[in-house]
C-alpha cells in the first residue's frame, strides 16, 4: 500500500433518491475538513507548531488566529469539498454511485508537516466511484473537480476586487478582502495542481478523453496562476 491508499467506503445507491451522502461518507468528508482546515490555518499564520505557540503571547495574535480559522474553514470547503463534489454530482448523473473516502496516511502526513514545518501540503482523499464509466465520461467526471474550482475562484475573485476597492477608498473591507484573496488563490492552485497531466490526476484522466478541453480548461487557470505570482 502506497502512503496516501484510500480505503474504499461501502455505499449504498439509489439514483431515484439523487444524490444522497451515507453516515461513512459524512464522517470521511467531516474528519478531512476538519484535519485540513486546522493544517491551512497553522501554515497561513505561522512556520510550524513551535513558531505558533512562540506567537501565542502577542498581542492580537488570538483574534488574527480565530480570522484564519475561519478562512482556511471557507478554502477547504469551496476548493477541496466543492471540488471533490463536482466529481460526486457528476458520476451520479451518469448513474454510477460515487462517495467520499478520506485517507487516514494522507491526512496524518499533511498534519506532520504544518505542524513542524509550516508547509501545507494535503491529500486528505478522493471520490470512490463504483462502476466502469467510459473514456468520454471519466473525462468529464474529472473535468468537474478543476471546473468547480475555477468557477469558485472566479466568484471570490470578483468578491476581492470589490472588497479591496472599499478597503482602498472607504477603509472597510479589508478582512473580506484577504479571505476572499486566499480563498481565490486556493481554488487556483487546487484546481491548477489537478490539472497535472500525470498519474491519478484529473488531467490525466480529461487529456485522455479530449485534448482540446484539456487545453481550453488549462488556459483559464494560466493567467490566475501568473497573476497570484505577480502580485
Amino acid at each position: 500500500m502506497s502512503l496516501f491508499d484510500i480505503e474504499r467506503p461501502s455505499y449504498a445507491y439509489d439514483p431515484r433518491r439523487g444524490i444522497r451522502f451515507s453516515e461513512e461518507e459524512r464522517r470521511s468528508l467531516t474528519i478531512a475538513v476538519i484535519v485540513l482546515t486546522f493544517c491551512f490555518a497553522v501554515a497561513f499564520s505561522s512556520n510550524g507548531l513551535f513558531d505558533l505557540l512562540a506567537r501565542i503571547s502577542q498581542k492580537g495574535f488570538l483574534s488574527r488566529f480565530v480570522i484564519t480559522l475561519l478562512t482556511s474553514f471557507i478554502a477547504v470547503l469551496t476548493a477541496f469539498v466543492l471540488h471533490e463534489m463536482g466529481h460526486k454530482v457528476v458520476a451520479n448523473h451518469y448513474g454510477y454511485p460515487a462517495a467520499f473516502s478520506y485517507s487516514r496516511n494522507g491526512l496524518i502526513f499533511a498534519a506532520v508537516i504544518s505542524l513542524f514545518l509550516g508547509v501545507l501540503f494535503a491529500a486528505p482523499g478522493a471520490v470512490i466511484i463504483y462502476g466502469m464509466p467510459s473514456k468520454r465520461e471519466n473525462g468529464i467526471i474529472s473535468l468537474a473537480g478543476p471546473l468547480t474550482n475555477l468557477l469558485v475562484a472566479m466568484v471570490f475573485g470578483i468578491i476581492f476586487v470589490f472588497a479591496f476597492f472599499f478597503s482602498f477608498t472607504f477603509g472597510i473591507g479589508s478582512i473580506l478582502a484577504n479571505i476572499a484573496f486566499i480563498v481565490t488563490t486556493i481554488n487556483i492552485f487546487i484546481g491548477a495542481f489537478n490539472m497535472i497531466p500525470i498519474g491519478i490526476l484529473d488531467g490525466a484522466k480529461i487529456l485522455r478523453w479530449n485534448k482540446i478541453a484539456y487545453f481550453i480548461l488549462l488556459m483559464f487557470f494560466l493567467p490566475g496562476i501568473i497573476i497570484i505570482f505577480i502580485i
